[in-house]
């Protein structure tokens, strides 16, 4: 039940108590809010952008496109991977990684899509 506390609202009550419960039963607003907050980061926004394009990476190829230290790579690497965004493969000592199928990679485009009919140029 909304108590309503603006008196010269245009939107009914049943409108806002049928999108307060929307709200309320969305179960995939935290997790979806915990990997925008990853994306909101330059460096792991790079990694992304290298997997994206590259397809699949080791840290040190990471490390060699950001020229950074393989360290701090793993470090943002770790946080997509927990984050889902990202998986990995271990092929003898190096791990490879890339996007984690459909998760990042629809974000990505759909993004850059909407950033390029913003801006009026093509991406």
């Amino acid at each position: 039940m909304i108590d309503r506390s603006c008196p010269s609202s245009k939107v009914s009550l049943p409108v806002l108590e049928s999108t307060q419960h929307h709200l309320e039963s969305l179960s995939e607003l935290k997790p979806m809010s915990r990997s925008f907050a990853l994306l909101g980061d330059p460096t792991r926004m790079k990694l992304l952008t290298a997997l994206a394009h590259a397809g699949e990476l080791c840290v040190c190829d990471l490390a060699d496109i950001l020229s950074m230290e393989t360290s701090a790579i793993s470090h943002q690497l770790r946080k997509l991977k927990d984050g889902g965004l990202v998986e990995n493969e271990r092929v003898g000592s190096n791990i490879y990684y890339r996007l984690e199928p459909n998760v990042f990679r629809e974000l990505f485009v759909t993004g850059r899509a909407l950033l390029s009919e913003k801006e009026g140029t093509p991406v």
